[in-house]
């Protein structure tokens, strides 16, 4: 067993992660820290900030190349020893508590979008969070030790990670909504039910994948 953490150090890629082997990966952690349990996931995404914390075991392919594949291209080989190792180590069943917040404790809900500013061409020049540069003063002053939901929209035609600083959240849903609709009339129209965040995004994070045409709220 051999335990990695993961990051994924890219400025605009993201990555779809699994084993040539077709075995899972045993999930220990996520951005912030550990989960509540291990859990098996045979691919997962990252994008650019996302930590994950893995455990793989090799104990079933002594002599064998493991290659760790993205979508696009190969990212590392594996070279397995032939050699007999003892390992009498064992996952443990419980990791961390990790305790669900009810969104009943949110003393405020802050509504934000990304913003694409496109040229003359049709092409894309300028995104933006809620129509801020990153030189403009703050804005958002959430109180120490409150709870609030963050709602991010995202009419661009790509995901985004959204990274937020000095502060740990959970996922709650995403949900897709009518692109026409928000961006003639700036009304949400939800066209599906919410989704719950991957298994592997569960636990403690302090970066999200905000998918295009969706509202992700954490």
């Amino acid at each position: 067993k051999y335990r990695f953490r993961i990051l994924n150090a890219s400025n605009g890629r993201f990555y779809h992660l699994s084993l040539s082997s077709r075995q899972p990966f045993h999930q220990i952690g996520t951005d912030q820290g550990l989960l509540p349990a291990p859990i098996e996931v045979h691919d997962f995404v990252l994008a650019p900030a996302e930590r994950v914390d893995l455990v793989i075991d090799f104990k079933d392919h002594a002599g064998e190349q493991i290659v760790l594949n993205n979508d696009a291209f190969p990212m590392m080989r594996f070279n397995v020893s032939r050699a007999k190792v003892s390992d009498p180590s064992l996952l443990p069943v419980a990791l961390r508590p990790v305790p669900k917040i009810p969104e009943s404790e949110a003393v405020q809900t802050r509504v934000m979008a990304i913003n694409e500013y496109m040229d003359r061409g049709g092409e894309s020049m300028l995104m933006l969070l809620n129509g801020s540069h990153w030189s403009t003063p703050i804005t958002e002053r959430p109180k120490l030790n409150s709870t609030e939901i963050w709602s991010i929209s995202n009419p661009t035609e790509d995901s985004h990670p959204i990274h937020v600083h000095l502060v740990r959240f959970q996922i709650l849903d995403r949900r897709p909504f009518d692109e026409t609709t928000y961006k003639t009339t700036g009304r949400m129209r939800f066209i599906g039910p919410p989704e719950a965040p991957e298994p592997y995004e569960s636990g403690w994070k302090d970066t999200v994948r905000v998918h295009s045409m969706m509202l992700t709220r954490f």
